[in-house]
């Protein structure tokens, strides 16, 4: 697993520096590296929320894993309301109280410590990706390529001492090149570009895209079953968000209404 993430990080977010380097108008070699406050802030926190949930994987089934990442949305909610200072709704607590249910449900249905710790790890992964979509919308000026590649490198720094160096071939790199390149370069790269010109909350309800996906491409490819007990959190979370999202936008248009 470190070796993966180390290659993974290494090679995608070297990718994306070239191709910011490349893009540059008439900017020094120093000036990518030089990131301001509020963007070495951000990688920190993008590359610990890298390394949570791709380990999360080594430790819990695709499902659990991305079911607990449904919460996405409403973890990036209560953040906003909590560093953002937006108004607190009371529908939005009750849904909050309700994706608590759903996270805890799985919990309880996972067979072992080691799956408890995978789970532990995606809700880790959740808070901190719902803290950098809220930072992003609290510093627009931040540069977020320069995030996506300094997290990137962060985190091979951090799983250097953990790899093994010996036993990586060539077919194997070419892999982690792609996994990086798409991952990080592509989609994680247009999420923090994207996430500028939305809202924050609208940003994490598209991503909810991955919990349908995600485990149905396990199962086709891995045959990755999914436990009982983790339907029926997943679909308990789900549900939630998704009357979250009903609830805002029909607040929304009486309130545009009104106006």
């Amino acid at each position: 697993m470190p070796t993966t993430l180390l290659w993974r990080s290494a090679l995608g977010g070297l990718t994306v520096l070239v191709v910011h380097a490349v893009l540059q108008n008439n900017e020094g070699a120093a000036s990518l590296w030089r990131l301001t406050r509020s963007e070495v802030i951000m990688s920190f926190l993008g590359a610990a929320a890298m390394i949570s949930f791709v380990a999360a994987f080594y430790f819990a089934p695709v499902a659990d894993v991305v079911f607990i990442y449904g919460a996405f949305p409403v973890v990036t909610l209560l953040l906003s309301v909590l560093l953002l200072k937006q108004p607190v709704r009371a529908w939005d607590m009750a849904c909050s109280a309700v994706v608590a249910i759903g996270v805890a449900i799985i919990l309880g249905g996972q067979p072992s410590l080691k799956n408890v710790f995978g789970t532990l790890l995606s809700f880790c992964a959740t808070l901190l990706f719902a803290a950098m979509t809220v930072g992003i919308k609290r510093y627009p000026q931040a540069q977020m390529v320069k995030v996506t590649y300094a997290g990137a490198a962060l985190s091979a720094l951090i799983m250097v001492p953990f790899s093994d160096f010996r036993h990586t071939s060539a077919h194997d790199m070419a892999w982690l090149w792609l996994y990086g390149f798409l991952n990080i370069g592509v989609g994680f790269g247009l999420y923090l570009l994207g996430v500028r010109k939305i809202k924050a909350v609208l940003a994490s309800l598209i991503c909810m895209l991955e919990i349908a996906l995600a485990p149905l491409w396990a199962y086709v490819v891995f045959g990755d079953s999914v436990r009982s007990a983790s339907l029926i959190g997943g679909a308990v979370i789900v549900l939630a968000v998704a009357a979250n999202l009903l609830l805002s936008g029909n607040h929304g248009d009486a309130k545009a209404a009104t106006h």
